[in-house]
């Protein structure tokens, strides 16, 4: 607890000061994602301050998205990483974030070729035993998980991927890219929330079973055939989904 720090002597709230303590802990990692803080009580009893000004201090940083409660267990850092991207091309992981000094980082962790899998077969279309790239990429900010995508593509419809496959930080580019020739018209998006499957957990830094949200995007070409299906996770306390509508 020695990252809070209280002078009297100043001006400052006694509360601003507790937050800012955490914020800045937060911020330079001495604090995580997943880091339990004190209590209110032992707060109170380490500084000789009331309750209030502590409980005042934790509302603000849950209001900020810096910590959250679960309840029964305790206060947790949560430090939400925020970004925005359009609607239509968020599978891409293209982020615009509000804060240069947050950086992030995909990496794929698994890259196969597989002949069955219920749920993409059927998005693609697919017979069992058809043979179908599925490739799994994790973004971090921070150290920190904020996106799991599982991305599927029929070999049928591929046949020059092994040779040319690099990444998927831009998967609109590459499908468009000579290597796929394929030319995107649309795609239908399915927003919903699951709880997180315990592979899945372990990957996204979760407890088994904690809420997340599930998107699952099938991208069409000029032709409306299905040419790729992706499966995005959001760890629920650090992603926020905004919908805009622009009246004409």
């Amino acid at each position: 607890m020695d990252y809070i720090k209280i002078n009297r002597l100043v001006t400052t709230s006694i509360y601003k000061q507790i937050a800012s303590g955490i914020t800045e802990a937060i911020d330079s990692g001495l604090l995580k994602y997943g880091d339990k803080l004190p209590t209110e009580k032992e707060i109170c009893q380490a500084f000789s301050i009331s309750h209030t000004v502590v409980k005042m201090a934790y509302e603000n940083l849950i209001v900020e998205g810096k910590i959250k409660r679960i309840k029964g267990k305790g206060t947790y850092v949560t430090n939400r990483a925020n970004f925005h991207t359009d609607l239509h091309a968020f599978y891409e992981v293209d982020i615009k974030n509000n804060d240069s000094k947050i950086k992030y980082n995909t990496e794929v962790v698994l890259f196969d070729r597989i002949v069955k899998d219920y749920s993409a077969y059927r998005a693609l279309k697919l017979e069992n035993g058809e043979k179908c790239y599925k490739i799994v990429t994790l973004t971090k900010s921070e150290q920190n998980p904020i996106v799991l995508q599982k991305i599927y593509l029929p070999e049928k419809l591929y046949p020059n991927f092994l040779n040319c496959y690099n990444s998927f930080d831009k998967l609109y580019d590459f499908l468009e890219s000579d290597c796929c020739n394929k030319k995107i018209n649309g795609l239908h998006s399915i927003f919903s929330a699951i709880n997180v499957s315990a592979p899945d957990a372990l990957l996204l830094n979760l407890n088994n079973d904690e809420a997340i949200s599930f998107i699952r995007t099938k991208i069409e070409d000029k032709n409306d055939e299905i040419i790729a299906y992706v499966c995005s996770y959001f760890p629920g306390d650090l992603s926020e989904f905004e919908v805009i509508v622009h009246a004409i």
